[in-house]
C-alpha cells in the first residue's frame, strides 16, 4: 500500500494537495524503526542477562594471559556503556557493539618499561586474544589502531572488537560483543590526563548531565560502571567487582555526590533568596 495520500482541498476544487502522512510508515521505515527498537532493548538484556557471562569471561581471560605472558606487568579494568551514551551512538551511528569493553593495559616487560618495547607487547597480545580461542570471533571492521595512526588529541591505543560465544546457565548458547582497548601505562596516563583526557570529553556535557540528576538512579542513566579486579583469597582467583557509586561519580562528574548535593542545595537556596 502506498503511503502517499491524496486529499482533496474541498468538494468541488479541482487542486488535490498530496502529502506524506506522517503516522504511516513504509515497509522499510517500520523495518528500521524496529530494528532501532531492538537495539535500544538489547542494552537492558546485556545488563540483565549477560553482564555475568562477560564477568566470567574476563575472569578467565585474565589467567589465561597471565599464564601466557608471565614476564609481562598489566591490569585490566572494564566498564559497561551508560545507557545515555549507548542510546546517543545508536542514533548518531547506527550501531554500538561496545557496551561491554575492557582496557589492558601494559606496564612493564621483564621489568623494563621501554615504551618500544611495551608497544611490541601491545601487538602480541592483540595477536594472542584474536587466535587463542576459536569460539572468539573478531570483527575485522572494528579494529581501530590509534597506536600508528593517533587521533588528533594524541590518544594512542589498539581497539579489537569481538563475538564471545558462550553457554549459559541454562546449557544454552549464547553470544555477546566486547571491545578490548590495548595500550601502555603512558598511553593511560595520556588518555586520563593530557588533550585525550576524560574530563576533556565530557567538559561539554558534564554541566548538561549533572542539571539532569535527581538522584543516585538518575546519575546511573549518565554514568558507565566502571570495574576493577579483586584478587579473592578464597576462590584464589582475580574477581572482577564493580565500583562503589560514589568512586564511579566522582571518577565521571570530577565531584563526590556529596559535594553535588550541596550545590544543588545551595542553588536552591540563592534562587529562593532571590
Amino acid at each position: 500500500m502506498s503511503q502517499v495520500q491524496e486529499f482533496k482541498k474541498a468538494p468541488n476544487s479541482s487542486e488535490n494537495i498530496k502529502f506524506k502522512s506522517t503516522f504511516i510508515l513504509s515497509a522499510k521505515e517500520r523495518k528500521e524503526l524496529d530494528e532501532k527498537q531492538k537495539k535500544l532493548f538489547l542494552y537492558n538484556i546485556y545488563l540483565s542477562r549477560y553482564f555475568k557471562y562477560y564477568k566470567r569471561h574476563l575472569e578467565k581471560e585474565l589467567a589465561i594471559l597471565k599464564e601466557a605472558f608471565p614476564n609481562v606487568d598489566f591490569d585490566i579494568l572494564a566498564r559497561i556503556k551508560s545507557n545515555h551514551s549507548y542510546k546517543e551512538k545508536i542514533q548518531t551511528k547506527g550501531e554500538a557493539l561496545d557496551i561491554f569493553a575492557d582496557k589492558i593495559i601494559i606496564k612493564s616487560v621483564d621489568g623494563k618499561t621501554d615504551e618500544n618495547l611495551l608497544i611490541e607487547y601491545a601487538y602480541k597480545i592483540e595477536d594472542f586474544l584474536l587466535n587463542y580461542n576459536k569460539s572468539i570471533n573478531d570483527i575485522p571492521r572494528k579494529r581501530k589502531d590509534y597506536i600508528k595512526n593517533p587521533k588528533a588529541n594524541n590518544y594512542s591505543s589498539l581497539h579489537i572488537t569481538r563475538v564471545i560465544h558462550a553457554i549459559d546457565d541454562d546449557d544454552k548458547p549464547i553470544e555477546f560483543y566486547a571491545e578490548t582497548q590495548i595500550k601502555t601505562f603512558r598511553m593511560r596516563e595520556v588518555e586520563k590526563d593530557g588533550e585525550a583526557s576524560h574530563s576533556k570529553a565530557y567538559k561539554a556535557s558534564r554541566e548538561l548531565f549533572l542539571k539532569n540528576i535527581s538522584s543516585p538512579a538518575s546519575a546511573e542513566y549518565y554514568m558507565p560502571k566502571y570495574m576493577h579486579f579483586v584478587f579473592d583469597k578464597t576462590s584464589r582467583i582475580d574477581k572482577l567487582v564493580l565500583d562503589s557509586f560514589d568512586e564511579r561519580f566522582k571518577y565521571f562528574f570530577h565531584e563526590s555526590y556529596e559535594d553535588f548535593l550541596l550545590s544543588q542545595k545551595q542553588a536552591l537556596s540563592q534562587d529562593e533568596y532571590q
